[in-house]
């Protein structure tokens, strides 16, 4: 009992202002108090029948920190502004004590995606997302035109449809419509402690849109098809004269040569 109000004691003076303790049903006091731009999260085991081999520390489910050394007490720092969340830590081996911790916050809304393209006639599905401890209750998607926000809801013009499951929402739009659905997306969360958004930017493009590479290539195409056809013309009347050219006409064959020569001894003879 002395020993749990000793550590009870040192929790108190570590933490300072603003600092919170709690005891946990597993003999473990957990403490939470921010250091500048930091909130520091730590578990104090009031005693041990083993010997610890070291600390685990888990964010909803997922592990976050883990260490091999000894000691009756382990901390965890995380950014304050990321920091609401539930977190367990663990005392190793395992059964040696595990202790949970829930730091409270506003919702931290965020978008999965903060763009998304899509083709016209098409079907797309805007997402967002929120960890915050406690979680989201409340989701509102809306659309924001000409300054104004337009509230979106399940089903409306049979094309907008809304589900959310965990800490995740979505909104799935049918059919789009090119001149209609581009924009600004916003998904508003709200919990206990405050609300949060997210916005999200949608593009929609024309069914045409995936013929333009191959247009481009067949212009590419016709191009080199045109400047070869353009350069053949001009080297045809140059091949002609060519042909003309007294200077590449045959020699005269060497039988005719001979037959000369021999008109030519006969009228000496003569």
């Amino acid at each position: 009992m002395a020993g749990a109000l000793l550590l009870l004691l040192a929790g108190a003076l570590l933490g300072g202002p603003g600092a919170s303790d709690a005891w946990s049903g597993s003999g473990i006091i957990t403490f939470q108090d921010t250091v500048g731009s930091k909130m520091r999260l730590s578990c104090a085991l009031n005693h041990s029948a083993s010997e610890i081999e070291g600390h685990l520390w888990l964010r909803s489910d997922k592990v976050v920190k883990e260490d091999t050394l000894p000691g009756l007490r382990t901390e965890y720092e995380v950014d304050l502004d990321d920091s609401a969340g539930e977190y367990t830590c663990v005392f190793l081996p395992e059964g040696a004590g595990r202790a949970e911790i829930r730091v409270t916050g506003p919702p931290k809304v965020t978008a999965v995606k903060k763009s998304e393209h899509a083709t016209e006639g098409e079907a797309v599905v805007l997402r967002c997302k929120s960890d915050s401890f406690p979680p989201v209750t409340d989701w509102v998607w809306y659309k924001l035109h000409d300054g104004q926000e337009q509230v979106i809801t399940n089903g409306s013009e049979g094309r907008f449809f809304l589900s959310a499951a965990g800490s995740r929402v979505e909104l799935r739009i049918h059919r789009l419509d090119m001149s209609a659905d581009p924009g600004k997306y916003v998904c508003n969360g709200t919990s206990t402690e405050g609300t949060s958004t997210a916005t999200i930017t949608l593009r929609v493009r024309s069914r045409l849109a995936a013929l333009w590479p191959f247009l481009g290539i067949v212009a590419e195409v016709l191009v080199l098809v045109t400047i070869i056809f353009v350069y053949e013309k001009r080297r045809k009347p140059d091949e002609v004269l060519d042909d003309d050219d007294p200077g590449s006409a045959p020699l005269k064959s060497s039988t005719h040569s001979s037959n000369d020569k021999g008109s030519v001894r006969q009228r000496s003879a003569s």
